[in-house]
């Protein structure tokens, strides 16, 4: 989903840069200096609070953002925390996310300080600035916050960093992230290793494929944040619809590698729906998390098909299909949700806890992009159709749109993204 950001950082310059990489993504975004004025956060905003706490006494640092925690803690869950950090590891990094991760109780962090734009790596664990580890350069001899460790797990932890897991380049770029965070439980610190854009994208995609980034404490320098707000997600189809045109457009997306299907079985549907919407949340979960697009289908196959007639049972299908839906996004984020056929739509509004929707625009005649409204998914892109509208090759248009829906963009933006 595309939420509130919360950016915390130590510095104005570095709040600036931070909020400019959410604005190209096309958020509103502002620098705040009073946390009080973030209790004015809307959803598809991102707001930057600037501490000015980089130059100042370690534990005075971590009182500032201890007094800043009253007007977080509303956010959590809603938005998407942020601790902006210097790309050259100075500041109070430790003491100020020691105060959030512990404060805002996040199970999950996530620090990836690398700025290959800037020069800035991360190989091994070391932060090189220029190829050179980053407290052997003049950043050591800063007169107020010198570069003291060249160690990510080191400037995160300290010396005893025995429970941080660093992430080398070649699981990044083998697609471990999302089985390396599985294999944690979701939980503890992890510090990423990465030498370019692409790694930095890499991390971003993993991660949130992997859980919802509500759920993460994310820490690192603009780099970061430029990959985690542009990052495409895994996108989440309901086929409710029992029209030909409906299942053949599902065939197209499947038959092309598009999306992987979860296929719910009409008798569990209709029987046992709390179980069924269980099962089919539970599959699609572990797909979305690494990285696939599933398509959740109620009525593929003929036979499917008739049962569904015959027992004139729509409403009861698109229930727990909704209910599968609301499942699924509890446990893990997605770009979006494209849903098709009968009273499936309405449903998942209501089962994601929506009191309507923003319209944004059209993918094609007759099928909006909208947002949803309310609940703590507000602003949740989705794509809403009728069962015989459309041709062959129309959900496939309709991921492309969704996997890179981003911020408050105007209607033309977002629909022909993926064209």
């Amino acid at each position: 989903m595309d939420s509130r950001y919360v950016i915390i950082a130590d510095d104005l310059t570095g709040a600036n840069d931070t909020g400019i990489q959410f604005l190209k993504a096309g958020y509103s975004s502002s620098v705040v200096l009073d946390s009080g004025a973030l209790r004015d956060l809307g959803a598809g905003e991102a707001a930057v609070l600037d501490t000015e706490s980089r130059n100042i006494p370690e534990r005075e640092a971590a009182a500032v953002l201890e007094k800043a925690l009253p007007h977080l803690a509303p956010l959590k869950g809603k938005g998407i925390f942020f601790k902006k950090v210097d790309s050259t590891l100075r500041g109070n990094i430790r003491a100020e996310t020691a105060v959030l991760r512990n404060g805002l109780e996040f199970s999950l962090t996530v620090f990836a300080p690398s700025y290959p734009g800037n020069r800035r790596t991360v190989v091994n664990g070391v932060l090189l600035l220029d190829g050179v580890p980053v407290a052997e350069t003049e950043m050591a001899r800063d007169p107020r916050k010198p570069a003291l460790t060249s160690s990510l797990a080191e400037c995160l932890q300290g010396r005893d960093a025995a429970g941080v897991r660093t992430v080398s380049l070649d699981e990044i770029r083998g697609g471990m992230v999302p089985v390396i965070l599985e294999s944690s439980g979701f939980r503890g610190t992890f510090c990423f290793d990465g030498e370019t854009e692409e790694d930095l994208g890499l991390i971003a995609g993993g991660v949130l494929a992997s859980v919802p980034a509500e759920e993460v404490l994310w820490v690192g320098s603009a780099g970061l944040a430029g990959a985690l707000v542009s990052a495409p997600r895994p996108v989440l189809l309901v086929v409710a619809s029992l029209s030909p045109g409906s299942a053949l457009q599902a065939r197209h997306v499947i038959d092309r590698g598009l999306a992987a299907p979860v296929h719910a079985d009409i008798g569990g549907l209709l029987t046992d729906g709390p179980a069924e919407a269980e099962r089919l949340a539970r599959e699609a979960a572990a797909l979305l998390r690494r990285g696939r697009n599933v398509l959740l289908a109620s009525s593929l196959e003929e036979r499917q098909v008739e049962a569904g007639r015959n027992a004139d049972a729509g409403e009861r299908i698109s229930a727990v299909l909704a209910d599968a839906v609301s499942r699924v996004l509890a446990a893990c984020g997605t770009g979006g949700v494209f849903v098709t056929g009968g009273e499936a739509a309405i449903h998942v509004v209501r089962a994601l806890g929506g009191r309507g929707t923003s319209l944004v625009g059209e993918v094609e005649a007759g099928i909006p992009l909208v947002r949803l409204l309310g609940g703590p998914l507000e602003g949740l892109p989705l794509i809403t159709k009728a069962g015989g509208f459309g041709g062959p090759e129309t959900m496939e248009r309709c991921i492309a749109v969704l996997s890179s829906c981003r911020g408050k963009k105007n209607s033309k933006n977002e629909v022909t993204a993926g064209s």
